[in-house]
């Protein structure tokens, strides 16, 4: 769902891309939208993985969770340059010692949320002084809302069931402190869509370690009530990855629940979605306390048949990639994409490069009373 696009978009850019999967049909589905080519390959063994890498320059990982830490070490490992999308309980930057190692550069959670809100996070320590909160808040949403739903899952359904089990990290009166995840809703009115409701999940990850802000949380956003049901699925035990017996065969049920929400959360081909995100930094500027905001809301793109979240996902991802080739990106080690926003001229970059591509940020500076 986010692969494609990113294989798109750096053949686009000139790259000579290769894409694997062990999946034939998505091979299939990549290359009747981009001139690459394919390999099928069992990307989950670490040896296949480090053959099939063998030749490249550099590899773009958008891998389901559960794989994801693996195989980036397994990349690193094969001394290959990386920029990574994929969502891991793991914390990928264990691995910078890996990384300077071999000589390789990986830029890690480099895709919206966790990803441009990071850059956009770092950039705000650099233009505030000193910086006191950030509050980040986003979601993927289908344009048409179904019931009971009223969801569609942008990325692997078993990656968003772990948004509802996960504790989330904050940060507050700079420490870090867990919250349930689906805790403190909140209602979040934003141009364009409505009344949303927000919640807390773990998507601070590294920013929660590599900023020295007092005060950071990150909640995702879905339609006003889809909090309650999932909180009545868990609750139930559907999202409990310990085995049960049922008439003598052990059953995992949150495996059960993704095969039974894949169908129901899949979009349809040409279903459209929507990107929302708002980011608020709150500082001191100049002796004003003020506080900047960062928007994004985006659509799908009907000239392509891309959906919303693969772009916002896919693209900043592509221009990590273009800066890693380049040799722009920092240096050998794991970068948090936060890194990056604290470079001179790097946000800015980042922003004109998506809105070339169709996705555009909006921001806005108040001064506090």
């Amino acid at each position: 769902m986010v692969g494609s696009v990113i294989a798109w978009d750096l053949k686009r850019m000139g790259f000579d891309v290769t894409v694997a999967d062990v999946r034939a049909e998505a091979l299939e589905r990549v290359a009747s939208r981009a001139d690459v080519r394919t390999v099928r390959a069992d990307l989950s063994d670490a040896a296949v993985l480090k053959k099939t890498v063998d030749s490249f320059d550099l590899v773009v990982a958008a891998l389901s969770s559960h794989m994801g830490f693996a195989s980036l070490r397994a990349i690193l490992e094969a001394g290959k340059n990386c920029v990574d999308i994929s969502f891991m309980a793991e914390n990928a930057w264990d691995l910078d010692d890996l990384a300077k190692s071999r000589g390789v550069t990986a830029i890690v959670d480099c895709g919206v949320g966790p990803g441009m809100s990071n850059i956009i996070a770092g950039y705000a320590t650099t233009v505030l002084s000193p910086c006191e909160r950030i509050d980040i808040k986003v979601g993927g949403l289908p344009v048409v809302r179904t019931w009971p739903f009223e969801y569609k899952a942008p990325f692997a359904p078993s990656d968003v069931l772990e948004e509802y089990v996960r504790p989330a990290r904050i940060v507050e009166a700079s420490k870090i402190v867990e919250r349930p995840a689906l805790s403190e809703p909140e209602l979040v009115d934003f141009e364009g869509v409505g009344t949303l409701e927000a919640f807390n999940t773990d998507g601070l990850r590294s920013l929660a370690y590599f900023l020295d802000v007092p005060n950071m949380r990150e909640k995702t956003m879905r339609y006003p009530g889809h909090i309650g049901l999932m909180r009545i699925l868990r609750e139930t035990g559907f999202f409990s990855s310990e085995p049960i017996e049922v008439d003598g065969a052990k059953v995992s049920p949150i495996a059960l629940t993704s095969k039974l929400l894949f169908p129901k959360w899949s979009f349809a081909e040409g279903e459209e979605d929507i990107t929302v995100m708002r980011i608020v930094a709150e500082g001191r500027a100049g002796g004003d306390r003020v506080r900047r905001t960062w928007e994004l809301f985006d659509r799908y793109d009907p000239a392509t048949g891309f959906r919303s979240m693969s772009r916002t996902t896919g693209f900043p991802a592509t221009i990590a990639a273009e800066l890693v080739a380049q040799g722009k990106a920092g240096g050998p080690g794991v970068h948090p994409p936060e890194v990056l926003g604290k470079m001179p001229g790097m946000l800015q970059h980042f922003i004109a490069g998506l809105a070339d591509r169709g996705v555009r940020f909006t921001e806005r500076t108040e001064v506090l009373r």
